[in-house]
């Protein structure tokens, strides 16, 4: 029995995976896996034209609110929730398997990406690290530290330090000043790259912005900045859930948390919340992930019944944490 170890991205950097050995993906067999890995375009297109109406009936909302703020700001919330969500596409293409031409999968990668303020080449480096590296205490980029109090959980929410990250790589991408944690899973090789697409991004970041402002046009603003920034505290909760409170080790069966979600944010997320199926196979394309959880769902260790669950085990982990004086990191949820 073989699976598809995402410690296939291994050698990051110069960091092999030896130091981080996943275990988990063995528990598919080979022939299975070789099913579900079957790529094609028609699944990804379908649930890109079903985001994309969703996107649109945002902007109609937004739109047909007319300015009145107990219609606009709901109306921008919900638009803005299916924006960040556009993170679904964008971590797919990432891998390949949104869509069976490769073409489609970067061309809807950089361009998701770019509406979300997000170098597509740069994060598709730093995702392969979180692979390889799943829970590693000091070489996975994305591993988020349990929160230690009330006031870290809701900073983590609203996103105090993603947003200052985020820019950040904005700017180190521009200056070619890259971290040493960034220079861990940026191979030489794609500098120049990933310098290039970043540095074309601020450019139309802020050609985007002169015009706004030469015109004294709201559009950007509006349609775009403000409801990227309103929907993002939902992304945070979940991208939360996917492994805080889970083991930190190399078990992929523990590591990471499943959340059976409703059929309308699997829809909107690319099925990702089937997150431990993901990460014990990453080579599986998203439409095929609920098959993938029939097959391996009695061997999970991190199962949520909705994120509401997990966000309470998290809150209540942190207030016992908070009475007893003392927080260990990844306990809980």
């Amino acid at each position: 029995m073989q699976g598809d170890n995402s410690a296939s991205y291994a050698g990051i950097g110069g960091i092999g995976s030896k130091i981080w050995p996943l275990t988990g993906p063995e528990i598919i067999s080979r022939d299975k896996l070789k099913t579900l890995r079957t790529r094609s375009n028609g699944p990804g297109l379908t649930r890109l034209a079903a985001h994309l109406t969703a996107l649109a009936l945002g902007v109609l909302a937004v739109y047909l609110s007319g300015g009145t703020p107990w219609l606009l700001i709901p109306s921008m919330l919900a638009y803005g929730i299916v924006v960040v969500l556009l993170f679904a596409p964008l971590h797919e293409c990432s891998h390949g398997t949104a869509f069976h031409s490769r073409w489609i999968n970067h061309a809807v990668g950089f361009a998701v990406a770019a509406f979300t303020f997000r170098p597509f080449l740069y994060f598709k480096y730093r995702h392969a690290a979180h692979h390889t590296f799943t829970q590693h205490e000091d070489h996975d980029p994305d591993i988020v530290p349990f929160p230690t109090s009330l006031r870290d959980y809701f900073g983590q929410i609203i996103g105090l330090s993603f947003w200052p990250k985020l820019v950040g790589t904005l700017w180190r991408g521009t200056t070619g000043r890259f971290t040493e944690e960034e220079r861990e899973f940026l191979p030489d090789s794609v500098w120049k790259q990933v310098m290039l697409e970043i540095r074309l991004l601020v450019l139309f970041y802020v050609a985007v912005a002169a015009v706004s402002i030469y015109f004294g046009s709201t559009i950007a603003l509006v349609y775009w900045l403000l409801p990227r920034v309103m929907g993002e505290p939902v992304l945070r909760a979940i991208r939360m859930a996917e492994h805080t409170g889970a083991e930190e080790s190399p078990n992929l069966l523990a590591n990471t948390r499943t959340t059976l979600a409703n059929p309308l944010l699997r829809m909107l997320y690319w099925n990702m919340p089937f997150h431990a199926e993901h990460h014990l196979a990453s080579s599986v394309p998203f439409h095929a992930l609920g098959r993938l959880h029939d097959e391996v769902s009695p061997h999970l260790q991190c199962v949520s019944k909705s994120y509401f669950h997990v966000h309470r085990e998290i809150i209540r982990e942190v207030l016992r944490n908070g009475r007893a004086g003392a927080t260990p990191a990844g306990q809980g949820a």
